[in-house]
């Protein structure tokens, strides 16, 4: 499967949790915002391998309520991926909107995502959080 086709398929099935996670490798990194973890906001950090996926989605699950999740485009080469599209969530603790366009970088390796890395408007995410 060619990286773009293992990057579609990944962002397709994050519903269904075991199915996004057949889409990543087992030493995977993937990293939230920041490498390092911050006080700033639980998703940021890198995590590795499959159960560090399980952690983030986790997350997302327990926070996110998705309404909506484009992808405007995914380019790719042999072994890299190159997405870019526009969210909203609503956030479960505090009932708000969090609106944000994102983009997204992974090389895949053995038909799975090896590195992935995503971008988007945090300063949006924080504040999404913060209660009145």
């Amino acid at each position: 499967m060619k990286p773009d086709q293992v990057l579609q398929g990944y962002f397709e099935n994050l519903a269904d949790m075991d199915k996004a996670l057949g889409y990543v490798h087992r030493d995977a990194k993937f990293i939230a915002a920041f490498e390092m973890e911050t006080d700033r906001h639980h998703f940021y950090g890198t995590y590795h391998g499959t159960e560090g996926v399980r952690t983030l989605l986790s997350k997302f699950r327990k926070d996110l309520d998705p309404q909506q999740f484009e992808i405007h485009k995914i380019l790719a080469d042999e072994t890299t991926a190159f997405a870019w599209g526009k969210f909203k969530h609503r956030i479960r603790p505090t009932g708000k909107m969090f609106e944000s366009h994102w983009a997204v970088v992974c090389e895949v390796e053995d038909g799975k995502i090896k590195y992935f890395r995503g971008f988007e408007d945090t300063a949006a995410l924080e504040a999404s959080f913060r209660p009145e």
